[in-house]
């Protein structure tokens, strides 16, 4: 990852304020905490810090040089530090962003660029699982998918990688655009289109809206994968001028599932891709899985992988910890732990399987609030306790402001009100569970990443619940 001075000041447009042009950067860190001998520190700034602050502390760990924004240049005293370089530039996030787009058109790897609603992580990692199989990968790691964790994945290309897989994530209006001007993929894919996120976007319009930028901001010569059961991403593939895949369980597809069928170890389904059908074993439990598949394959058959690996690959995959992982139990019980997060959708998909999978034992759910929901909150709230009723789940433990709602929801649709009780504490939620649960209950844990449900998972994994 060696860049030149004149590389820095090309792709960033920045002014050198002091040090030798001939100067070599041996890597690119935004931590100080980290920077290496030799690095580039970029000192990024946010609404709670500013790299700015350890600037001169980087250079005293013997970063080669130090990129700053312009209006801090006369902030700082480099006396101590005149042989080491320092550019200054309007805005240092940009930069960073400029720095790895720069690489990677670069490199002539190709990139493949994956956004949705739900299910992004996990596809990202299905189809980096089945193009390794044959292919030098480098993909996000865990959820590096902001315009700070994508650029510095970028920025880790070598170029001996074939393919660079990347999740682009999105909080507020422009960061898809942005994600993918800096990615420039060749192959795009959209999940799906649902309601999260509303905090930043204020509507499913403006998500879809926002969703679409990867399609639109994409070279007319790339391939978009289009999931055929989405509607809104249907429709937002209907305008781009390039190839497109489609994958899908409900209709007819360039690759299809059908015969998906739930098992206590995971999902089962039949493959349908390049006229050969073949069974596939996911041990995944759920079955919005097995869409999060069929793209993977749909993606790998557009680099060359044969259906046959892609289809080991998905059955040697193993879930992400906090992701539908299910944990044997002592005195019978089996968990579902799903606490990395939550919106309406992916609580939906929980339910119905939780209520598939308990076969003849109880159903029992602790859940947590669903965060960054806006205007929808209340409403999203009161539909889940419809869901919960509609499930016919046997006993709903609740945390979180909106729990009350989500009772009064479930109630009002006919769940009996001793079936929901509402919890102050992870705590109290334990005692509850310890009191009420016995062997054969299937229990579901499951909350927005503020409500740290995993507090109350990891209590029952190490059997002190």
């Amino acid at each position: 990852m060696i860049f030149s001075m004149d590389e820095i000041l090309k792709a960033t447009q920045g002014k050198l304020l002091q040090g030798a042009r001939d100067v070599l950067f041996q890597g690119i860190s935004t931590d100080s905490r980290t920077v290496r001998e030799g690095d580039l520190f970029i000192a990024l700034k946010g609404a709670h810090f500013d790299g700015h602050r350890y600037a001169l502390e980087a250079l005293g760990k013997k970063a080669g040089g130090v990129l700053i924004e312009e209006a801090k240049a006369g902030d700082y005293r480099w006396n101590g530090y005149r042989p080491k370089a320092v550019v200054a530039v309007k805005d240092t996030l940009q930069s960073l962003g400029d720095l790895a787009r720069f690489r990677r058109r670069g490199c002539g790897t190709s990139v493949v660029g994956v956004t949705g609603s739900n299910g992004k992580t996990t596809t990202k990692e299905m189809i980096a699982a089945c193009l390794q199989t044959s292919l030098p990968v480098l993909k996000s790691k865990g959820n590096f998918n902001n315009l700070i964790g994508l650029p510095l994945t970028l920025l880790g290309l070598t170029g001996e990688e074939k393919v660079a897989v990347l999740e682009l994530g999105m909080n507020v209006t422009g960061e898809i655009r942005r994600l993918t001007e800096i990615s420039d993929p060749d192959v795009g894919l959209i999940t799906n289109i649902q309601r999260v996120h509303l905090e930043g976007t204020g509507s499913l319009e403006n998500v879809a809206e926002e969703k679409g930028t990867l399609f639109r901001g994409m070279r007319q010569d790339g391939t978009i994968v289009v999931n055929r059961d989405d509607p809104r991403v249907v429709a937002l593939a209907h305008s781009f001028p390039g190839r497109k895949v489609t994958f899908g369980v409900k209709g007819e597809a360039d690759v299809m599932a059908k015969w998906v069928r739930l098992k206590e170890e995971g999902t089962s389904f039949v493959l349908i891709a390049g006229g050969k059908e073949m069974e596939v074993f996911l041990p995944l439990l759920g079955k919005h899985f097995v869409s999060n598949a069929l793209s993977a394959v749909a993606v790998a058959t557009l680099f060359g992988i044969d259906a046959n690996k892609a289809k080991e690959a998905l059955e040697h995959y193993r879930a992400f910890p906090m992701r539908m992982e299910v944990c044997h139990l002592k005195g019978g019980r089996t968990l579902i732990d799903d606490s990395y997060n939550a919106n309406p959708v992916s609580m939906e998909l929980a339910l119905e399987t939780l209520a598939e999978i308990k076969g003849r034992g109880r159903a029992i759910a602790v859940l947590g609030d669903m965060l960054e929901l806006g205007e929808f909150s209340e409403e999203a709230h009161r539909r889940l306790g419809q869901k919960i009723k509609e499930c016919a789940i046997d006993l709903v433990i609740l945390l979180g402001e909106k729990a009350p709602i989500v009772v009064a929801s479930a109630v009002r649709h006919g769940l009996e009100a001793e079936r929901a009780r509402v919890v102050k504490s992870h705590s109290e939620a334990l005692a509850l569970l310890h009191q009420l649960s016995r062997e054969g209950d299937w229990i579901l844990v499951k909350g927005s990443r503020g409500m740290t449900m995993e507090k109350i998972a990891g209590v029952m994994k190490e059997g002190r619940a």
